[in-house]
């Protein structure tokens, strides 16, 4: 369909009226809600900030004062501009010329064109002030939404079938010709925005200021934030208050730097060392109320074993189809990884990750649920995509068609390498730390055993079982064999004393009561040498050692 021409002019002082066009589909699919928190709807003005060069993007969210204020410092535009390129959505020709930015030519982000009219889901109107770079002026235009919408709802007419349109309003005036920016109010924010967005961070500056005691409810920076996450070993960034949320779920999908020494603390590498200054090379800075956004991904050096590994290659695809090329890296630790909500897989696509929230796929592009459950939750992995894949994203930019081509190969790769590579080296972390377990368990049963026994040596042997022992058949049937105790003292002094365990009886007992059970027995048996026969004395005896080996523990 023709591009239809509004008649907006570079007239100054002069107001004019202009139509925000858009395709039906796209007004039902932002209906259904696909940008589901402030954070996905703001990330899209902010990633237009990006594709327009900005270096630098300041946000001061203010719902106390009901808005939501966006500076940049990009190349700007002028009303033409804003007409043609951001007033007809669906309509995006940011690639038209390019796949990448005018300036610093950074890969562009922006295709579908809906990031505009995204933020209506938070708020009631929509005010934009921009002036282009070389300009000697600038334009305001203010588009309300809630009018727009309610039109919208109005059957199109048949020569415009399929568009839905709304007005705006549009002035432009004198600007200074060095002067470039744009800068976006969002204005009338919903209720349940401002719910989230309801300046905890401010009212615990001034508590601090006044009572040093007062406990700590924001954060000088993202490092500040995820160090207190490991601190206070919080499971989940849903522990934290909505407006923490919002930031890192922000900063999980624009294109901004890694946490210092993130992302694995003390982890160097080519490939990981490429991500990270791809990402420092892109001159981009997001000024979150004083807060520069970074990634929120941070794995800090544990008392655990952890191990990183990375990958840059290319997958071949069938004849006469481009082939897809990918890098990254998986995190593997022992234990289950804190925040939860980096456990899993971000698939990065021009930077930014196509997932739910956060980022992250904890599914690992729906690896087979009945494998490698417990070392699934030990792992964390990127995969930057450098070619291919884009048109397997659905609109929302959270999610895949899982049928494309593109996802199946890439989901095979994924679940191969995680199979052959990523989760054997799971199991050698897991088989390592098993047997130094098992060393610290059998020092400290050694320990116990010199202080229930008073001796300075214990040696541990196992019984033979003599159940599997072939023995001539008897003439006559042999009684019945009493069953004997699991643990016998066989040898005893004040140097050395050797315990008898017998492993067919130990196997009766569940493997978390042996550890004390095995106590009891040793002291059951000391007790019963000490008394020679003597029941009261073996009483007295049970009772007193039984005390002093609850004080030992």
């Amino acid at each position: 369909m023709p591009e239809e021409n509004n008649h907006i002019t570079l007239d100054l002082d002069q107001v004019q009226k202009g139509r925000i066009k858009v395709h039906t589909q796209i007004i039902n699919d932002l209906s259904s809600g696909i940008y589901s928190s402030p954070a996905s709807c703001i990330k899209e003005l902010v990633n237009n900030s990006y594709d327009a060069d900005a270096k630098t993007v300041t946000i001061r969210v203010k719902p106390v004062y009901d808005s939501i204020t966006i500076v940049d410092d990009g190349i700007g535009m002028n009303a033409v501009d804003f007409d043609k390129k951001f007033a007809w959505i669906s309509h995006s020709t940011k690639r038209k010329d390019s796949e990448k930015s005018a300036k610093l030519k950074r890969p562009l982000i922006g295709k579908i064109g809906i990031g505009f009219i995204a933020v209506n889901e938070i708020c009631d109107e929509l005010e934009i002030t921009s002036s282009k770079e070389g300009e000697e002026l600038k334009f305001t235009a203010t588009i309300n939404f809630k009018k727009y919408f309610e039109d919208a709802t109005t059957q199109p007419n048949q020569e415009d079938e399929g568009i839905i349109k709304g007005e705006y309003e549009l002035i432009n005036e004198y600007e200074e010709k060095d002067e470039h920016y744009t800068i976006i109010r969002l204005v009338g924010l919903k209720k349940s925005v401002k719910d989230i967005l309801d300046d905890k961070q401010y009212l615990a500056q001034l508590l601090k200021k006044k009572n040093k005691e007062y406990e700590q409810d924001y954060f000088k920076s993202m490092k500040d934030l995820m160090s207190f996450h490991a601190k206070n070993n919080l499971k989940s960034f849903s522990e934290d208050n909505a407006y923490v949320q919002f930031i890192i779920d922000l900063a999980s999908y624009i294109p901004v730097e890694y946490i210092d020494n993130g992302p694995v603390e003390g982890y160097s590498d080519k490939v990981v060392d490429d991500i990270i200054n791809l990402h420092q090379k892109l001159n981009f800075k997001v000024d979150l109320d004083g807060i520069y956004l970074k990634k929120p991904i941070f794995f800090p050096k544990l008392d655990v074993e952890q191990k990183c590994i990375s990958f840059d290659l290319k997958i071949n695809t069938k004849k006469g189809e481009d082939d897809i090329k990918i890098k990254g890296y998986f995190y593997i630790q022992h234990g289950i990884i804190f925040p939860r909500e980096l456990n899993g897989v971000a698939i990065r696509i021009r930077n930014i990750p196509i997932a739910e929230q956060f980022g992250y796929d904890d599914s690992f592009m729906k690896y087979p649920n009945y494998t490698n459950q417990l070392f699934r939750n030990w792992i964390s992995g990127e995969i930057y995509v450098e070619k291919g894949l884009e048109e397997a994203m659905n609109i929302d930019r959270k999610s895949f068609r899982i049928t494309h081509p593109h996802y199946l190969i890439l989901q095979n790769f994924l679940h191969k390498y995680l199979s052959e590579i990523v989760f054997k080296i799971a199991l050698e972390i897991y088989e390592r730390a098993k047997n130094v377990r098992e060393g610290k368990k059998d020092e400290k049963k050694k320990e116990a055993g010199k202080k229930i026994l008073s001796t300075k040596r214990v040696e541990y042997k196992t019984a033979k079982d003599e159940s599997k022992v072939k023995k001539p058949a008897a003439k006559k049937a042999a009684p019945a064999k009493k069953e004997i105790a699991p643990i016998k003292i066989v040898q005893s002094s004040s140097k050395k004393t050797t315990v008898e365990v017998n492993e067919s009886l130990v196997k009766k007992f569940k493997k978390k009561d042996w550890e004390y059970l095995e106590s009891i027995f040793l002291i059951f048996e000391s007790a019963f040498k000490e008394s020679s026969g003597d029941i009261d004395r073996l009483r007295e005896l049970f009772y007193k050692k039984i005390n002093e080996w609850k004080d030992i523990n």
